[in-house]
């Protein structure tokens, strides 16, 4: 430009006026492209949703937002909705993909919210009597979480096709709830904690699930065979008096079993297995017939020994069996290089008790040995030297 203006020779005035003309378009195509601060949302769409944040601010001073790479909002969190209703100026962000209303008074929703492009909602500890039915037409859900809320009654057949997460826990839920999927649906992650579900219905077989967590479930009296033919199933936790739950200052509760199918050894994914204060005397068998386990959990339990068989399970990486009736360790934990973990406090064994053959193993990580929960972890009274012990293990939290 400057090349051909000085071949032109204009005058001062007239290079003035090119200069200010080609900035004017500069700042034309800038602003055709930007919207205040960001470079890809037009500039109606950025005025409208900064009218509403700006709205939805002067309401609700704590409400936080945040933005897509280009932009938009995506998210709003207001905590502590004390009156009860939403902003109507949520129906502004056409790109709104979460909301989190946790720790307020909601207990209903309005219409317009079905119209929302959700993908994940989060309504924990809110009043809730009922599942709310705008979300049931919502099938871009991937994610609902409903935790804390005193609702008691869902419909027996949901359609969330895209939904990953179903979080209930601490609700007075009766039923275990059918949620139907398309052939390309992915497997749900289940929490029921703390609800009154009495069974899991055969009809489980029709879902694709990853995960159930149902720990003090005190009502849960049937689990359906049908939970064998789960392949895409990575985790179950049916354990009571949870020792980090609620239930935990609550020892007078009536000892409980949960009726576990033996079918469950055909879950060829499944991973981690929690069967914590069950009242179990021994480890199922079923147990060991799953070798894709990682993570087993039998605390407070009246277990008295853990087979040698345990070494089928070679890709075991943790086991916790603490407060039960044990008096040593099995030899074959000497067979199981993928060990990290091993949690035996609260049982009856004393070092010179281990079997030297379960030291009789190097690994590259070694195994943490959680043997008292005192802060005895001299090496005094193993069966094998300092040397040969550190050779596949170390005291829990020693690190070496």
């Amino acid at each position: 430009m400057i090349f051909i203006i000085s071949i032109l020779q204009p005058s001062n005035k007239m290079i003035r006026k090119i200069k200010h003309l080609i900035f004017s378009i500069f700042l034309m195509i800038i602003s055709s492209c930007t919207s205040g601060e960001n470079s890809k949302i037009p500039q109606a769409v950025y005025e409208k949703e900064q009218e509403a944040i700006e709205a939805i601010k002067a309401q609700y001073p704590n409400a936080d937002f945040e933005k897509d790479d280009n932009g938009f909002v995506t998210l709003v969190a207001i905590d502590s909705l004390s009156n009860g209703e939403l902003p109507i100026e949520l129906q502004r962000f056409d790109n709104l993909k979460i909301v989190l209303f946790n720790d307020g008074s909601l207990s209903e929703l309005p219409e317009w919210f079905s119209k929302l492009p959700l993908s994940e909602v989060y309504l924990g500890n809110n009043n809730f009597n009922q599942f709310p039915k705008q979300l049931l037409s919502m099938s871009s859900l991937s994610l609902i979480v409903l935790r804390s809320n005193p609702i008691v009654s869902i419909d027996d057949q949901l359609y969330f096709p895209n939904l990953q997460t179903f979080w209930l826990p601490n609700t007075k839920i009766t039923k275990f709830p059918i949620i139907r999927q398309d052939p390309n649906s992915p497997a749900i992650d289940f929490h029921f904690k703390e609800t009154l579900i009495d069974s899991i219905p055969d009809e489980i077989s029709s879902m694709k699930i990853k995960r159930i967590w149902m720990s003090d479930c005190n009502n849960l009296t049937y689990i359906s065979p049908n939970l064998g033919q789960q392949d895409s199933l990575e985790e179950l936790n049916f354990s009571f008096h949870a020792e980090f739950g609620t239930a935990f200052y609550n020892r007078n509760s009536i000892p409980r079993t949960i009726p576990i199918p033996e079918e469950i050894k055909h879950c060829k994914n499944l991973k981690n297995l929690d069967l914590e204060y069950n009242e179990l005397t021994s480890i199922p068998d079923y147990v060991f017939e799953i070798p894709s386990l990682e993570i087993l959990g039998f605390r407070g339990n009246k277990i008295s020994e853990i087979p040698e068989k345990i070494s089928k399970l070679q890709k075991l990486r943790r086991i916790y069996v603490t407060n039960n009736q044990l008096k040593t360790l099995p030899k074959s934990f000497g067979k199981m290089p993928n060990l990290e973990t091993i949690s035996v406090w609260g049982n009856a064994i004393s070092k010179e008790n281990l079997p030297v053959e379960m030291f009789d193993i190097r690994r590259e990580k070694k195994c943490a040995l959680l043997l008292y929960m005192s802060n005895d972890k001299s090496y005094e009274g193993l069966p094998v030297s300092q040397e040969q012990f550190e050779r596949g293990y170390r005291w829990y939290g020693r690190q070496y």
